[in-house]
């Protein structure tokens, strides 16, 4: 949301603010600056640069103003009061009206300092306005939860389903590139529907959207924070438009709907450029399509932002300087290896050293880096994109994905010839790497001489700091956590709010496993071991595995005991293995 536009409107939050001993004048003055390039709300401005947060905020407003402090996750607000004030307003303002009592209406703000929007509300209605004051960010997911794209949708859908004929949803014509039809009758409800599932899994930061046509209907679900959730069950007769449509925008051939097909769209949201990838799949009753949108501005583009701790994120950084040898990045899909393969990238990065990549997709582009594409049609793999990179006098080379023999002996090779190479496998756990390589046909001591460090990834939920609560500590969970020589005083859990919808959770963060290569761990190679054995030499020279690097995050109360639990098996430390 921006801030009020005049410059006295502006200080009225900030006066109070320092008046309340909150925050300096000096601070004021610094977050005035910031809030002219951040193009923001002060409140969130100060929140941003950690001078304050929104609940500080809020209640010293309120004792300020001798007004009420109200916290929206405890108000249930009838459907009636949400329709006393315009749509615009409540969203141009950050404010909602939350009860009236006869003449009497009560809307809580994020800045109830605001006067003139108070007098414009009470010219509009004829109320009389109460203000009361919440943290912006239960109002923002309070105009999320009733104001939504989610009920829009729903109408529109009734209404397409009923004539298909009338437009229903006006979104900006800049929103999406202008597709030709090639003839096919496309109709304007339709494409605005797409536009609108789009753009709504754009804004509620949603990894995936998957078109799911059943037996009678045609479901649409978003994937937010790792789990899906329905957003819709939309009638079975509109079932090809909606596909069609997609399939125009993604340039895939939709005579074709036998077999399955990947395609690519970009679009604008906010002036944000946003790569959509598109893959369709035939079922039984239609072609389900999952849309992977890709956003440069949610990645994270350094080591410290993936979600190391001190130790690990010092191991990672070591390992990453090194002048040669592979390190690898181990997990299921979607799991964030690539970005955390990039933020080291990123890390290394300079005007001194060539890198290159060879990649299937290049999801994200970055200046200063050489970025192929594989293009298998053609012949442009994985292998022979490396054969040429070498001749490209190359000192750092990053492979999306070793998928076969060939690609694999290269990379060794170029490993073991001078060159830093980081790459990504499909395993369990980190020393499983080094039998998925040797399973490949790489010889064991080419592995041992070439590989310097192998982490393993996976991402966990975090918890909702706008609702996290103190659970108690009860003796199995003592135990389980003493098991890695753990204590933890407190658990946390979130108990479900506006702003994370009731789930518990907001955003994601990683949990690894990193292992070196030590002379015990390179004998093993060396023997062909198997990967438990390597895993419990590693264990033994004090590798963190990612359940126990899990539990340290429980400690912090960054994420929940079920989240760690949902995502590592236990592997519970073992005696020294036996030599």
């Amino acid at each position: 949301m921006q801030e009020k536009s005049t410059s006295g409107e502006r200080l009225r939050l900030g006066d109070a603010l320092v008046q309340a001993g909150l925050i300096s004048a000096d601070q004021l003055r610094d977050a005035l600056q910031k809030q002219k390039t951040m193009g923001k709300r002060l409140g969130k401005v100060l929140v941003e640069i950690g001078l304050a947060n929104e609940e500080k905020i809020a209640s010293t407003l309120a004792k300020q103003m001798n007004i009420e402090f109200l916290d929206l996750n405890q108000v249930t607000i009838p459907p009636e009061v949400l329709t006393t004030i315009p749509e615009g307003i409540v969203r141009s303002h950050s404010l909602i009206p939350v009860q009236l009592e006869g003449n009497r209406l009560k809307i809580t703000m994020a800045d109830p300092l605001d006067v003139f929007i108070i007098d414009e509300i009470t010219h509009q209605t004829g109320y009389e306005i109460n203000p009361v004051i919440s943290p912006e960010s239960q109002i923002e997911a309070a105009i999320r939860n009733h104001f939504g794209a989610s009920d829009t949708l729903r109408a529109a859908v009734d209404n397409l389903a009923a004539e298909k004929r009338d437009a229903f949803v006006q979104l900006d014509e800049q929103f999406f590139d202008t597709f030709e039809l090639s003839g096919e009758e496309v109709s304007v409800p339709i494409i605005n529907l797409v536009n609108t599932v789009i753009q709504q899994g754009v804004n509620d930061k949603a990894s995936d959207i998957h078109i799911e046509p059943d037996e009678d209907y045609v479901k649409v679900r978003y994937r937010i924070d790792g789990i899906l959730s329905e957003l819709m069950k939309a009638p079975k007769n509109i079932q090809n438009e909606l596909l069609s449509r997609l399939k125009i925008m993604a340039h895939m051939d939709i005579s074709e709907k036998r077999l399955p097909q990947d395609g690519r769209i970009k679009v604008k949201v906010k002036d944000a450029g946003i790569d959509l990838r598109v893959s369709s799949l035939p079922t039984v009753f239609g072609e389900k399509i999952v849309i992977r949108i890709l956003d440069k501005s949610r990645l994270q583009l350094t080591l410290e932002q993936v979600g190391f701790d001190e130790d690990l994120l010092a191991l990672f950084k070591q390992l990453s300087r090194s002048p040669n040898g592979i390190i690898l990045m181990t997990g299921p899909t979607g799991s964030g290896k690539t970005s955390t393969l990039y933020a080291a990238i990123n890390f290394i990065k300079n005007g001194q050293i060539n890198i290159t990549t060879a990649e299937d997709p290049v999801e994200y582009q970055f200046a200063g880096i050489n970025q192929v594409q594989v293009r298998s049609e053609i012949g442009l793999t994985f292998s022979r994109i490396l054969r040429s990179v070498l001749r490209q006098d190359p000192n750092v080379i990053l492979i999306g994905e070793i998928r076969d023999f060939e690609t694999a002996q290269i990379a060794i090779e170029s490993a073991l010839t001078g060159h830093l190479v980081f790459s990504t496998l499909h395993t369990n756990d980190a020393a499983s790497a080094v039998t998925r390589l040797v399973e490949m046909g790489v010889e064991p001591y080419l592995v041992a001489s070439a590989m310097i460090g192998v982490g393993a990834q996976r991402l966990v939920r975090k918890i909702c700091p706008a609702c996290r609560r103190e659970l108690p500590v009860t003796k199995p969970v003592l135990e389980e956590f003493g098991k890695y020589d753990l204590s933890i005083g407190k658990l946390y859990s979130g108990s479900g709010c506006l702003t994370c919808r009731k789930t518990g959770y907001i955003g994601r963060t990683a949990i690894h496993e990193i292992m070196t290569i030590s002379d015990e761990i390179h004998s093993l190679i060396l023997k062909s071991s198997s990967a438990r054995t390597i895993r419990q030499a590693a264990i033994n020279n004090e590798m963190r595995t990612m359940r126990e690097d899990g539990f340290r995050k429980v400690i912090k109360g960054i994420t929940t005991l079920e989240e760690v639990n949902r995502i590592t098996r236990r592997d519970d430390p073992e005696t020294p293995a036996t030599k």
